[in-house]
């Protein structure tokens, strides 16, 4: 959850600072990330995605129950509409629960009860891989014409033999497929990134070093 949602490692680390310190080694419950996430600033979520989404689930982190799409709406800054276009999408991916009484983020609640019946995304109760997650998501998106079409450029990826890993760098869904990548723990081949906390330390050739 902290891969898919934050930003970058400093962005992770950051939220991990503000839970309490702990002398045994111990389980990070999820109430306690949806509170450590919920610290962060809004564009620090989701960054590769439209701003508005890291609005929409900074504000399912720090509401205490489920909200409705109007107080979704409010709280985030951003239009119902906004929230219609990308409900499905959050959905195909298991981050967000609607039902009739309003929204609410796939992480425990800070309430006794989901502190014993842990809630979170289904994507990683069930361990479902990269191909599940893209399935779920193109569903959202296609046309049933174009649905697994071994042709289309979108559908094909679900056509024997399925490879979901040629979008994720789609101009189009690339984003969206990166986040089900993070979610399922899938390696993304080719777009590894390195990154370095701290000043740059001066490296001596050994024959440059003094006796």
């Amino acid at each position: 959850m902290l891969h898919a949602l934050t930003g970058s490692p400093y962005a992770a680390a950051r939220a991990l600072q503000q839970l309490a310190p702990d002398d045994e080694h111990r389980e990070l419950r999820p109430d306690e990330l949806r509170y450590a996430l919920g610290t962060l600033e809004p564009e620090q979520l989701l960054a590769d995605l439209p701003p508005a989404v890291g609005r929409i689930i900074h504000t399912l982190l720090t509401t205490e129950s489920r909200i409705s799409q109007r107080d979704l709406a409010d709280r985030a800054g951003v239009s119902a509409r906004t929230i219609r276009n990308y409900r499905n999408r959050l959905e195909a991916f298991a981050l967000i629960r609607i039902d009739e009484t309003g929204y609410r983020l796939a992480l425990s609640f800070q309430t006794a009860v989901e502190r014993r019946d842990s809630v979170v995304p289904t994507v990683l109760e069930e361990n479902q891989t990269l191909l599940d997650a893209t399935d779920a998501f193109l569903e959202t998106l296609l046309p049933p014409a174009r649905y697994g079409g071994p042709d289309d450029l979108l559908g094909s990826v679900l056509f024997w033999q399925p490879d979901p890993s040629r979008l994720l760098d789609h101009h189009r869904v690339g984003s969206w497929l990166r986040l089900a990548a993070a979610l399922t723990a899938t390696g993304s081949p080719g777009n590894n990134r390195a990154v370095q906390m701290g000043p740059p330390l001066e490296q001596q050739a050994l024959s440059q070093t003094p006796p």
